[in-house]
């Protein structure tokens, strides 16, 4: 059996950019990586959710990220399978999210499931989602002090 690598790095370049655009909240950028009828689910510790085309997912990043609520996204081990203009992706997550409402850090890993399409000769996400691991929270407290913030003050 042949591997399109071509497609595989590709893709492997996609869920890359989608991290990146995450992590300094990129609505713009993220609306780039995925298809518009692009559908999501994240299942963790107290939350199972779906999200079902671009107008979700634009909402839910809006509402998740900002000066005050940020992380970082680590995608590791890609496992990625090419059929044409269809892939299927899992993807090792590494991450952690800081909540200074909250005054919490939550630290964890889960298996990204994606599935991608070829539109006009770029990939795209047309579905993605994960279930946790295991993630942990630790309070911050009054001795962790945040000296830079990835996403600006709005």
């Amino acid at each position: 059996m042949a591997l399109d690598l071509e497609a595989i790095e590709l893709i492997k370049q996609l869920k890359a950019r989608y991290f990146r655009f995450l992590d300094t909240r990129n609505i713009e950028g993220l609306q780039t990586v995925f298809t518009a009828d692009a559908r999501a689910t994240f299942k963790g510790v107290d939350y199972d959710f779906d999200l079902n085309g671009w107008p979700e997912l634009e909402a839910f990043y809006r509402r998740s990220f900002s000066a005050d609520a940020f992380g970082m996204h680590n995608g590791h081990h890609p496992e990625i399978t090419v059929s044409g203009e269809h892939a299927t992706g899992i993807w090792y997550l590494q991450d952690i999210f800081v909540q200074l409402k909250y005054d919490v850090t939550i630290m964890g890993s889960a298996l990204y499931e994606d599935e991608y399409r070829l539109e006009e000769g770029c990939w795209r996400i047309a579905a993605t989602g994960y279930k946790r691991l295991w993630e942990e929270h630790h309070v911050r407290g009054d001795s962790v002090k945040l000296r830079v913030k990835p996403i600006p003050d709005a």
